[in-house]
Order: structure tokens, then sequence, then C-alpha cells
């Protein structure tokens, strides 16, 4: 059993990246009430299968109650996470949340302003700045909060580097993930956006060079991608992706955990190779 579920707790984000897989463009209606959500992180926590719990989006800072819902999962015992474009957060929120909080993802694909209009991650023409990345990677560091990484390569970035930046930062992972095409949720755009994975294997080999020992570097090709995610929607229904689509069980809340996930595929020698079951290194004092 994979032991991390990544619940994407909303289908609003303030961004439009062209190569998202979590658009959610299958779902025309809202999805479960604050008290449900904070229900099934008990469910999920009950069950004793699982170990870690991520909290995406969409982008999950838009919901206000997010810092209450982490704190409840690290009460239920998880090992909390979530991961965001950044837009919304700052040190003071950091502090906030770090007694509670393991771990911060950072989506950067890139840190060229053209690069990252062209892609979508922006609004309106207005970006995450550098400097704002820097100031959370900071507040990481000061307030004990591992930092993680997550870069798609894609069209738009795939000839650049990023491993001066990444060095500057320090996360303790990034991952390099391969645009990769998911039917009803970014295949209207991907033929602009994809990549060869010859292109791909070209982008790690350069931005490996010259990286910190201390930061892992997982890369993660549209194949390993594929069906190495176990993930909860907005209905709090699980749902994979072994089959190039979003492929959703029965309300968690009104079948149960157990028989929710007897009605989705993930592979755990995928999950494995992409090291998704990393401990942490104590970082808290």
């Amino acid at each position: 059993m994979i032991p991390t579920v990544n619940f994407h707790l909303i289908k609003a984000c303030n961004f439009k990246c062209k190569f998202c897989y979590a658009t959610f463009n299958d779902i025309h209606s809202r999805g479960l009430s604050r008290q449900e959500q904070f229900k099934l992180i008990g469910c999920l926590a009950e069950s004793n299968l699982f170990k870690k719990i991520n909290f995406a989006g969409g982008e999950p800072t838009l919901i206000s109650h997010l810092p209450e819902l982490i704190k409840h999962a690290k009460e239920c015992g998880f090992t909390t996470s979530t991961v965001t474009n950044g837009s919304l957060i700052n040190m003071k929120w950091i502090e906030h949340i770090a007694p509670h909080l393991d771990i911060i993802g950072l989506s950067i694909d890139s840190i060229d302003d053209e690069t990252n209009i062209k892609s979508g991650r922006s609004k309106a023409g207005r970006i995450v700045r550098i400097e704002h990345l820097e100031e959370i990677a900071n507040a990481c560091k000061v307030f004990g909060v591992h930092l993680k990484v997550n870069t798609v390569v894609s069209r738009y970035n795939y000839q650049e580097t990023l491993t001066d930046f990444i060095n500057k930062i320090q996360p303790f992972r990034w991952k390099i993930l391969q645009v990769t095409k998911i039917e009803g949720q970014n295949e209207s755009q991907f033929d602009e956006v994809k990549i060869s994975s010859e292109e791909f294997q070209e982008y790690c080999k350069r931005n490996r060079k010259g990286i910190l020992p201390e930061i892992t570097i997982v890369e993660e090709s549209s194949d390993i991608i594929q069906g190495s995610y176990l993930m909860i929607d907005q209905f709090g229904r699980f749902y994979d992706n072994s089959e190039g689509k979003h492929n959703y069980s029965s309300k968690i809340l009104e079948v149960g955990v157990e028989a929710a996930l007897r009605q989705v595929q993930v592979d755990i020698s995928k999950f494995e190779k992409r090291e998704g079951n990393y401990r942490l290194a104590t970082i808290k004092s």
C-alpha cells in the first residue's frame, strides 16, 4: 500500500498553467464542506493505512481554513505537506503554521518572467517574483519547515537551467517532472507544451551538474508519473491516473476507506522508483 495520499482540496487556482494535470475540468459542482474535509482526514487516520498527507489543489492556499486542516492532520498523526505556487503565502503564514507543517512544496518551473507568463504560471501578467520565493525559502529555514521544489519541464522551459537558483534556496528535495498528458485535464493544450523523453533527460542531465550534494534530485518521466500517485478529489473520492485519465472511486465518507481504495489502481513499484517513501531529517528545534 502506498503510504502517501494527496488531497486535492479545491479546483480553483489563481494561475492558469497550460500543462496542469489537476484542472478538474471534469468536475462542475461543489465539493466537500469544511466539516466533511475534517471528517475525511479523521477517517484516513483511523484506517492506519497512510503516514503522510499532502494538501494540493488547484491552489490550496486559496482555502482560508487550510492551516486548520493541516493542524488537524498533524494531530491525527500524519506527516503533513502542502504544495503551492507560493503567491499567497509569506513569512508570517509560514511562522503560524510551522508547528504543524512538515513540508512546503513550491512549484517553480522557471525564474524567467517571460517563460512563466507564456506557460500560464501567472495572473494578468503578474508572476511570483524571485525575491518572494527566496523569502519563502528563508522562512522555511528559520521556522523549521522542510522545503521541496517541484519543477514541471515543458516546451516553455526545457532549455533552461535552474541549478544556481536551486542551490541558493536549498530545498532538501527537487522533483523534476516531465509534462504529462491527462485526458479531461490538459489535453486541449498538450501539443503546445509536450516534450520528448530525450528533451526531458537532457534537461535533467544539465540541471544535475553542480547541484549541492545535500539536495536530492528525483526525476519523474511521464511513465513514472502515470499510476504512481494516490489522490483524493474535492468530493472525497480516491482517484488515479493509471490509464492517462482520472479514474474516481465512490465517496470515501459513504463507502469507507478500504472499499473506496479497491476501486482505484496505483503502482507501488513506480511509487518506490520515484522515491516516494522518503524519510525526513529532523530540523525542527
